[in-house]
């Protein structure tokens, strides 16, 4: 398959620059002039990523890290879902929270939407199996190489 990328450029809400780059494969499932669907995967990966960054602040008495840190990422969802409004002025009464609400609440009973979670879920599955399996396979081979070695 061919690979292709993107990088992002921009400024954090703070002014801090960021610049966020990737490459890997594009599926071009969600859009076939390509582009979104790595940009999905790169997001899905950082986020499921995130999770090797909380056991420092826990460590450090910070046992909300992981709440604090979904609740960040919820509340961007909101705001893409606002960005993603053909009326943006029309949600300025609701949070970003109150939007993840609605769009779960209203948009997960869309057929095509529902599609596209179920696929994904199978494929969320079947990754947890593999990991699993591997898991099983490398413990399996230390306690052989354990036998092995005391006798």
């Amino acid at each position: 398959m061919e690979k292709s990328g993107f990088q992002v450029n921009g400024v954090d809400r703070r002014g801090n620059d960021i610049t966020i780059r990737c490459e890997g494969v594009d599926d071009k499932e969600l859009a076939h002039f390509g582009g979104l669907d790595i940009h999905v995967k790169a997001t899905k990966m950082l986020i499921g990523d995130s999770q090797n960054g909380m056991s420092f602040p826990e460590k450090e008495g910070d046992y909300d890290i992981g709440s604090k840190v979904v609740a960040l990422y919820l509340n961007e969802v909101g705001e893409l879902l606002r960005n993603l409004s053909f009326d943006p002025e029309y949600l300025d009464e609701y949070s970003n929270i109150d939007l993840v609400k609605m769009f779960l609440e209203n948009e997960l009973k869309n057929p095509a939407i529902a599609k596209v979670i179920e696929k994904d879920n199978a494929e969320i599955l079947q990754e947890r199996k593999e990991i699993e399996r591997e898991e099983k396979e490398m413990w399996t081979g230390f306690v052989e190489g354990l036998k092995n070695r005391d006798m």
